[in-house]
């Protein structure tokens, strides 16, 4: 049976209710990887769940060229410095603040800070 997991764009209403050396080491992997707008990572009790969106290309907005040339070695590395089976997933870019995924666990990482719209919300 799946569960269907609530997460939110605004990163003060999804945050994981505690930091660890697994939210760490995706935060630095996040840092280092640019072409990745968002990341919200779940732990589930086989495998770790990571969504990602990307940042659209300069020239048409486009994000699967990133996707299909990166995405297997990104799930290689979050593997590597997690130590747990990665399911990674591409989200398109949501059109509302909160979105439900498919998934059943423990939010460990939700990080947006170079998501544009992260840093003022218009009344």
């Amino acid at each position: 049976m799946t569960h269907v997991m609530k997460l939110n764009l605004d990163p003060a209403v999804v945050s994981p209710r505690h930091v660890t050396a697994e939210s760490e080491a995706l935060a630095e992997w996040y840092d280092a990887h640019p072409e990745v707008r968002r990341l919200w990572a779940i732990r589930e009790e086989q495998t770790l769940s990571v969504i990602v969106t990307l940042e659209p290309t300069v020239d048409n907005g486009d994000t699967y060229p990133a996707w299909f040339a990166c995405n297997h070695g990104w799930a290689r590395e979050i593997q590597s410095i997690t130590g747990r089976p990665v399911q990674l997933e591409l989200l398109d870019e949501p059109r509302v603040d909160e979105f439900e995924v498919d998934v059943e666990g423990e939010l460990v990482a939700a990080i947006s800070w170079r998501d544009p719209t992260s840093f003022w919300k218009a009344d």
